[in-house]
């Protein structure tokens, strides 16, 4: 388990603080470097320019402890890589020249420590061009980091803690190192120690387990405090706590330290004095799970309430102290489990989950469940193999459960529950060839059977390799650009054996990208899924972006002649979509003005030959239409038996004076 969630970190680190702040007219804006899990995680950081300005970009390897075997970087602005660079040989740095635009900015760096040492110290260097020389490093815009090479594989799980401390006043202090003995005791071969220094001289000696040691502490001392302990070998997994308390018991210290597959802590603030009450339930579905347990610590002093199986158990009179740790750890068997943990207080619940336990093994195809808490009702539930970016050998019908007895559904899917908690349980397997695994996912959908029908669970699921999974929640209608790109990074054209992303909302594929492309799609108010799969091929990394962005609007514009005389009107009509202003040019155009509506109809008289443009815009952007209009002379008619021209306007004069003499002469 612990190497499978190490390898989803390290090929989908948490980059939240990667993301391009989100804009009224972008869902997702994200840029970021990936590794294959056996190597050497990258270092990112990024800054915003909010002008141009020409800047240096200097990668320097500090050589501490030792040089790097290869060590690189690659400048990204916005959604592009605009720069990269190797640290040479010689100077051990690289220099790359940034080009003078706002927005922000990514330095991301990759390298290959020194075997031996398994680690190397590097430093970023950002200078603007127009400060004067010497230039210094600009420190809101640069950084330094370690780049580190994964631990080997090992039986020996340890769990350490390195930390410093002061006490309030000098005197006698009792020092106690507790085994929790959760979710079993720790290991007995290898003992867990802890130590007292004062600089680098122990104070008090070596602390063992359950036995309290009195030390002289001295105020205004920082101490430092180390302590480890070894997980046992077969569950892989311990808590231990320290804590340093005066001679009259008040505590100065205490901290409770999770080892090995047990999970951080959640912790809940208690106000006054209480009665606890901590309850577990495993819901026995699609099996039972093959530990449970729970427990409250605080201080770094032994669990004041814990359970190692489903059931109830109460800490009577809890003092006010604060925060307490909850800690929770389940182990499946071949098939996931799931439970529920709650703490309450009276009648109020202070912390309430319902968590799944999935098989290490299912990273190759297995069981799956999902878990949601669901209202009275009718419902359909249906399991759609995405065929993305392959179909999957095979994916069993779901099949549901309450309090552990499953419930009947029709060939349809549609089933009826209480309101409670509702478990799914489905089985998967990739397609396998010649050894290797191929890629699949699947998603998991529960729609209301009422008219109109509305979706109450929406899960994607991998199998067969890693995947990223974002939910993406919309709240206005539109019309969007899904981009992914592959930055090529670090080697051209591409450093992706497979890069590939699904666009989703429950069973409805709204759009698929392979390598690197763009697809439009219409979305509503609701939910959506974006699933990513990004796999480095030989160069071990890769940069790619993602960008989902309103669409820029689409525009026609036409004429019912393309040729008129001089003086003759045109009409001219036109539509858009996805706008929200239009506006026609050249000015000056009676009816064609800088506020014309979405669509409609014009007349125009024509004087010269002209291109008019149409432009139409939206928070996507701008679309431009042009239309050229040609405009012919007025046709001349020659006078007869000489030369020069008959004006039609002289006709036009001639008709009405001969019209004027014939009604004159009628009235005489």
């Amino acid at each position: 388990m612990r190497s499978l969630i190490w390898s989803l970190l390290v090929a989908f680190p948490i980059t939240s603080w990667l993301v391009t702040p989100i804009r009224a007219d972008v869902l997702f804006d994200e840029t970021n470097l990936v590794g294959l899990p056996a190597i050497a995680p990258p270092v990112q950081s990024t800054f915003t320019a909010s002008a141009a300005e020409a800047l240096t970009v200097t990668l320097t390897d500090l050589n501490l402890p030792a040089t790097f075997s290869s060590l690189q970087i690659a400048v990204t602005l916005n959604d592009s890589l605009v720069g990269s660079g190797n640290a040479d040989a010689t100077t051990h740095t690289a220099v790359v020249s940034v080009p003078a635009a706002a927005g922000i900015y990514g330095l991301r760096v990759i390298g290959a420590p020194d075997t031996v040492q398994g680690v190397g110290s590097f430093g970023v260097c950002v200078t603007r061009d127009a400060d004067p020389t010497p230039r210094t490093c600009v420190a809101s815009y640069s950084f330094s980091g370690n780049i580190q090479n994964p631990a080997a594989a090992s039986t020996v799980v340890r769990g350490i803690l390195s930390t410093t401390f002061t006490v309030p006043n000098s005197g006698s202090y009792i020092v106690t190192l507790t085994d929790d003995a959760f979710p079993v005791a720790l290991s007995t071969t290898l003992p867990t120690k802890a130590v007292i220094l004062n600089g680098s001289t122990p104070i008090g000696g070596a602390i063992q387990l359950g036995t309290p040691v009195t030390v002289p502490l001295t105020m205004g001392v920082t101490y430092s405090l180390k302590a480890v302990a070894v997980a046992d070998s077969t569950v892989q997994a311990g808590l231990y706590g320290i804590n340093i308390a005066d001679s009259t018991g008040v505590s100065v210290f205490g901290r409770t330290i999770p080892v090995g597959g047990v999970a951080s802590s959640t912790l809940v603030n208690v106000a006054s004095t209480q009665n606890l009450t901590l309850s577990l339930a495993d819901q026995n579905y699609p099996a039972a799970l093959a530990l449970l347990d729970a427990a409250v610590t605080t201080g770094g002093l032994a669990p004041l309430v814990s359970l190692n199986a489903a059931g109830t158990a109460a800490a009577k009179n809890f003092p006010a102290s604060g925060n307490l740790e909850v800690w929770q750890f389940a182990a499946s068997g071949v098939k996931p489990g799931v439970y529920s943990f709650n703490l309450s207080s009276g009648a109020t619940s202070l912390l309430s989950k319902t968590q799944v336990t999935n098989p290490v093994s299912n990273s190759v195809g297995g069981s799956y469940a999902f878990a949601l808490n669901i209202a009275a009702g009718s419902y359909q539930l249906t399991a759609t193999d995405f065929q993305f970016p392959s179909p999957l050998n095979s994916l069993s019908a779901p099949t549901v459960a309450q309090n552990g007895i499953p419930l009947l559904l029709s060939p349809s899917g549609i089933f009826n529950a209480a309101a409670g908690l509702l478990v799914v349980s489905v089985d998967a397997q990739p397609k396998q060839s010649a050894g290797l695994v191929a890629d699949g996912i699947f998603s998991i959908t529960i729609n209301t059977t009422a008219t109109p029908a509305q979706t109450v669970f929406d899960q994607t699921q991998a199998v067969g390799a890693i995947f990223d999974t974002r939910v993406i929640n919309v709240g206005t209608a539109g019309s969007y650009t899904v981009k992914l790109a592959d930055l090529g990074f670090p080697t051209t054209p591409t450093s992706f054996l497979n890069l590939a992303l699904v666009f989703s909302q429950g069973t409805q594929i709204l759009g698929k990208i392979y390598g690197g492309n763009k697809f439009d799609t219409k979305v509503t108010p609701g939910q959506y899924v974006l699933t990513l799969v990004a796999t480095p091929g030989a160069s071990k990394y890769g940069l790619y972006s993602i960008n989902i962005a309103s669409s820029p609007p689409t525009v026609t514009l036409t004429a019912n002649a393309a040729t008129v005389t001089v003086g003759q009107a045109v009409q001219l009509t036109w539509s858009s979509q996805n706008a929200t202003t239009c506006k026609g040019t050249p000015a000056g155009i009676t009816g064609w003005s800088d506020n014309l509506p979405l669509s409609g109809t014009v007349g125009i008289v024509v004087t010269a030959t002209e291109t008019l443009t149409l432009t139409c815009t939206n928070d996507g952007g701008s679309t431009a239409q042009p239309l050229t209009i040609t405009a012919t002379p007025v046709i001349a008619i020659g006078k007869s038996g000489g030369g020069g021209a008959f004006d039609w306007a002289w006709m036009v004069m001639l008709l009405g004076l001969l019209t004027w003499r014939s009604t004159r002469s009628r009235s005489a």
